[in-house]
């Protein structure tokens, strides 16, 4: 995707690059998955330090707290000092959804991307309906578009062609000039100044939807799915959130940043659900690997790293 976050351009084409060795748009996926969580998990042994370093100057923080109970301000700047001291952070617990998110964001693009790359071929292939017999994935008909039982199987013309801007600019059209002259040919883009873009006018719209008539029939009356991909989603990625937490040592709730990780326990599972609903099935498939991979690391690092009790004031 010219001019696009790098990392989504790296992510769509290394994960392009496997699929054409693998030619499994789930094994893709898989093996992505496993990828990143190798690189990852450093970062979730990180944080099962940090936590138990916060649980070790629990007991000091206890006396600070009686001792600027009446000054908030003062509080603040003693506990924030303390924890410089001792190389504590209170963001700490939350590193592993920190460096997820960027990720999560990432790859929404780069299946948005690979999906807008699909339904092109769709257009201008001869073996149309033998390319889209791939697409369906168990109960999902077309894995391009999101497990929405509200969803149709194609996206429609209007809403297809409404992304002009980001659709000009995919790489794949770059890269194969041919394609263009095609869909010109159908009237969904037009050549101006030696420069080829798609179309959002009604006849391009009308264009699309005939073209794709002859594969909207084969699910006449279907829907793309039945919303099980991002119910599972946001299960398993509260799931993987709750573990990593039993992992942690306990807190005083009155502790800086003790909220933090409950405000992630509830907040990723609801965008998880939210995106896959919007977005195609290939990226729920991802993100419900990602989460199945983090419990399963999770509950490796909760055996290597037992929780730790929060230590009291003048505990013995």
């Amino acid at each position: 995707m010219q001019g696009d976050f790098f990392l989504t351009t790296w992510f769509l084409q290394g994960m392009k690059w496997i699929y054409g060795n693998v030619n499994s748009v789930f094994f893709t996926i898989l093996i992505c998955t496993v990828i990143l969580r190798c690189f990852t998990i450093f970062s979730d042994i990180k944080t099962r330090k940090s936590s138990a370093a916060m649980a070790a100057i629990q007991p000091e923080l206890q006396k600070l707290q009686k001792k600027y109970g009446s000054d908030p301000q003062k509080l603040q700047m003693a506990q924030q000092k303390l924890m410089r001291e001792r190389g504590v952070s209170m963001w700490g617990s939350c590193l592993p959804m920190l460096i997820t998110m960027p990720l999560f964001f990432c790859f929404i693009a780069a299946f948005r991307f690979w999906g807008y790359e699909e339904t092109i071929r769709l257009l201008v292939s001869e073996n149309a309906e033998e390319i889209f017999r791939t697409y369906k994935f168990l109960w999902v008909n077309n894995i391009w578009q999101a497990d929405n039982g509200l969803y149709p199987v194609i996206q429609e013309g209007a809403k297809f062609l409404a992304n002009t801007e980001q659709l000009d600019r995919l790489l794949y059209l770059q890269s194969n000039p041919g394609v263009w002259e095609k869909l010109a040919e159908l009237g969904i883009a037009a050549q101006e100044n030696g420069v080829y873009h798609f179309l959002n006018t009604d006849a391009a719209i009308a264009a699309y939807d005939a073209a794709m008539a002859p594969l909207m029939e084969v699910y006449a009356g279907h829907n793309n799915g039945w919303f099980i991909l991002p119910l599972l989603a946001g299960a398993t990625q509260f799931i993987a959130a709750k573990i990593t937490q039993m992992g942690q040592p306990a807190q005083d709730p009155n502790a800086p940043g003790a909220n933090a990780g409950k405000m992630m326990l509830w907040m990723m599972p609801i965008m998880s659900v939210w995106f896959c609903l919007t977005y195609n099935a290939a990226f729920a498939i991802y993100w419900i690997l990602t989460s199945v991979f983090m419990i399963i690391v999770n509950l490796v690092l909760n055996r290597r790293f037992p929780r730790t009790p929060i230590q009291q004031e003048g505990a013995k």
